[in-house]
C-alpha cells in the first residue's frame, strides 16, 4: 500500500475547514468540481486548486491498496533472492501515520505463531522491537533472552533488558538479562563480566534459542537510533567503525556495504556471538524505512537473518538497490 508523503507546512492564509469540505464533496460524495464550485461560489480552477493543497497540507491521505498476489510475488523475489526462510510485507510504509505500529503487529504475529510453549526466545532492542512486544500475545510460557547488553542513558523502550522483562510477562516465562553495557572499555573487562554468574547464566541460554528476533540499526546519528540514545558510540568508537565503512548493525555486530560483518569491537562487545546467531535456526530482523534501506540490504547479505518483516517501499527498494549495487 502506498501511503501518504509528509505533509508539507501550510501558509498562514491556508483555510483547513474549507479544504475538508471541499475534499469530502469531492472524495466522498462523489461531486463534480463544477457542483463544488457552485455550492461554495468558487470558480472550478480554485476547487482544483484546493483539492491540491488539501493532499499537500495533509488534510486528505490517500492509500492505494497492492493486490495481494503482487505482495506475496514481491516477498517471493526477496526470499529467493536472499536465500530467506520467509519474507513478511506490512502494506503501509514506514513513513505513514501508525505504521510502525502496523509493523509491530505483523512481527509479534509471526513470533507467536512460531513459537509455542517451552520455547526460548532472544530479543534484541530498538523502538520497532518495543513495537512487536506491545503487540505479544500470551503463548507461552516462552523464555526470552536478551542479546545484547544494556545502554546506560536509552529510554525503556529502546533498551534490551526493559523490553525482555516485558515480553517474559507477556509470554509467561523467565527473563534471562544481561546487566552489563552493550559496550565495554576493554576486552579485560568483557572476559571478567562474562564470567559473572549472573551474566555467564544469561550467555549459556544463547545455545538453547529456538528462535531470535532483532532490529537493524542504521550506523549514524539519529533519534531513532538505540545505540546514539543510549550513548554507545562514542567518538573514538564511530572513527573506528568508519574505518570499516561500517553501514548499519544488528546486536552490535556491525556491517559494511558489502555484508561483511567487521570484527571490530567483538571482544568488547557483550552478548551473543555471530556463530550463535547463525547456529540459531530461526533469525528474524524487524526493520523498514527510508534510512534503513541500505543497513537491511547489507544485513540479508550478512546472511545474520534468514526471516526478514518489513513494508512494500523498502523491499522494493532493497531489491531496487541489490540490482544497482551489481550492475555497478
Amino acid at each position: 500500500m502506498h501511503g501518504p508523503e509528509p505533509a508539507a507546512t501550510p501558509p498562514p492564509d491556508f483555510d483547513a475547514e474549507l479544504a475538508a469540505n471541499v475534499s469530502r464533496s469531492f472524495w466522498l460524495e462523489n461531486r463534480s468540481k463544477i457542483e463544488i464550485a457552485e455550492e461554495f461560489h468558487l470558480s472550478r480552477f480554485k476547487v482544483a486548486r484546493i483539492l491540491e493543497e488539501a493532499r499537500r497540507y495533509g488534510v486528505v491521505h490517500i492509500e492505494i491498496a497492492e493486490p495481494s498476489e503482487r505482495i506475496g510475488d514481491l516477498a517471493a523475489q526477496l526470499r529467493d533472492a536472499f536465500g530467506l526462510v520467509d519474507v513478511v510485507l506490512a502494506h503501509r510504509p514506514a513513513s505513514a501515520n501508525g505504521s510502525l505500529a502496523e509493523l509491530g503487529s505483523l512481527a509479534a504475529g509471526y513470533l507467536n505463531g512460531h513459537v509455542s510453549p517451552g520455547s526460548t526466545i532472544g530479543l534484541g532492542w530498538g523502538s520497532t522491537l518495543g513495537e512487536v512486544v506491545a503487540h505479544l500475545k500470551p503463548s507461552g510460557p516462552v523464555d526470552v533472552v536478551q542479546l545484547a547488553g544494556g545502554f546506560a542513558s536509552s529510554a525503556s523502550s529502546f533498551n534490551g533488558g526493559s523490553l525482555v522483562t516485558a515480553a517474559s510477562d507477556v509470554l509467561g516465562g523467565n527473563p534471562y538479562l544481561l546487566y552489563t553495557p552493550a559496550l565495554v572499555a576493554t576486552p579485560d573487562a568483557r572476559t571478567l563480566l562474562r564470567a559473572d554468574h549472573t551474566i555467564s547464566r544469561t550467555v549459556e541460554k544463547y545455545k538453547m534459542l529456538d528462535a531470535m528476533m532483532t532490529g537493524i540499526g542504521v550506523f549514524r546519528a539519529s533519534p531513532q537510533s538505540a545505540l546514539y540514545r543510549g550513548d554507545v558510540l562514542n567518538s573514538s568508537v564511530h572513527e573506528e567503525l568508519d574505518r570499516w565503512d561500517v553501514i548499519g548493525d544488528t546486536c552490535c555486530h556491525f556491517i559494511d556495504r558489502n555484508g561483511f560483518v567487521v570484527p571490530a569491537l567483538a571482544d568488547r562487545a557483550i552478548g551473543i556471538s555471530v556463530d550463535e546467531i547463525r547456529a540459531t535456526s530461526l533469525r528474524i530482523a524487524v526493520a523498514a524505512g527510508i534510512d534503513k534501506r541500505p543497513p537491511i540490504l547489507a544485513a540479508l547479505r550478512s546472511g545474520l537473518p534468514n526471516v526478514l518483516i518489513t513494508d512494500v517501499d523498502t523491499a522494493r527498494a532493497i531489491l531496487a538497490l541489490a540490482t544497482t549495487e551489481t550492475a555497478a
